[in-house]
């Protein structure tokens, strides 16, 4: 291990002492996210404080070894890969901070599968083995803020601004001073301009199209007037003039959009919203269902039913 560097962690420098962290092969698909740590600096911080970097427990030892003692974990919302990991941070003596409605999804299980209405068609065991199979042991304890609310930590202000498209209290960071934008889960997932990736994700019954949108446009007005830098949880850095987040994730939603569009083309236009959504759910319009079995099936199902309606009920306002 050398300076900033740690086997099976890309660590690199956005500005002014904050680094932004990836785990370069998460265990499964939703166990990990990216995250900034913000290091010690007389005037402003004494010690590290982590925003929204969700790895497993090994590499968080080794950055506290790397770095030094940590205060304060910032979690951005209740999605997996935002809190499969975050009790590794607890026992290396952070303070979790978490949004309102989600942060009793880092205290228990059973609180992820009823916040997100599962119930519905997912059962208990299968998110079960979902949590096992992504490492998710629960934190001992967490307090929780109300998004939109100024985190003062020690000197450092972390302004939380809510972005509810992605999931019902879904938070991007502003770090004012530092001139960065972590814009989180927003939907900016590809490591470089010339990549593909999903995009934007709303497939669970609290999301919604339309304030997605409105939050791409609220992210995309504060990185043109008050940031240098904008980081997220599965995408590079980018820094100004570069536009390509807001690009990608306006054209993630004509693709997709097109998708729905073209599904619904060989369907009798007289058919209900339930019957319209069962018959593009064997075309595996977003996730091939048709080569997954078992509690996997079962849960990508129930995430696709909800992309669908989400498409659906945007087109029809």
């Amino acid at each position: 291990m050398s300076k900033r560097k740690i086997d099976g962690l890309k660590i690199e420098e956005v500005a002014d002492g904050v680094l932004l962290v990836k785990q370069t092969t998460p265990p499964f698909y939703f166990s990990c996210s990216d995250g900034l740590i913000v290091l010690p600096k007389e005037g402003r911080n004494d010690k590290l404080i982590v925003l929204d970097l969700n790895i497993e427990p090994k590499f968080v030892d080794a950055l506290v070894k790397l770095f030094g003692n940590i205060s304060h974990y910032i979690n951005s919302h209740g999605h997996m890969d935002h809190i499969a990991h975050v009790h590794a941070w607890e026992q290396q003596g952070a303070q979790i901070l978490a949004p309102q409605a989600e942060a009793k999804n880092l205290l228990e299980l059973k609180n992820f599968y009823n916040c997100y209405e599962f119930e519905e068609g997912v059962k208990f065991s299968s998110i079960q083995q979902f949590g096992q199979i992504n490492g998710y042991i629960p934190c001992e304890h967490v307090s929780h803020f109300i998004p939109g609310e100024i985190l003062k930590l020690g000197n450092l202000e972390v302004k939380t601004i809510a972005l509810t498209g992605h999931s019902i209290s879904h938070v991007g960071f502003l770090l004012q001073k530092e001139k960065i934008l972590h814009i989180s889960c927003l939907g900016f997932d590809i490591s470089s301009p010339e990549r593909d990736g999903f995009g934007p994700w709303y497939g669970f019954k609290q999301c919604s199209i339309d304030r997605y949108k409105r939050d791409i446009e609220i992210v995309e007005k504060i990185y043109r007037k008050n940031v240098e830098f904008l980081t997220s949880s599965h995408g590079y850095i980018v820094r100004k003039p570069e536009m390509t987040p807001f690009n990608y994730m306006t054209k993630k939603f004509r693709e997709n959009e097109a998708k729905i569009r073209y599904g619904l083309e060989s369907q009798d236009p007289e058919f209900k919203l339930e019957e319209k959504i069962d018959k593009l759910l064997k075309k595996d319009l977003f996730f091939p269902k048709k080569k997954m079995e078992g509690f996997l099936k079962e849960i990508y199902t129930f995430w696709e039913y909800w992309i669908i309606k989400n498409h659906l009920l945007h087109l029809n306002r």
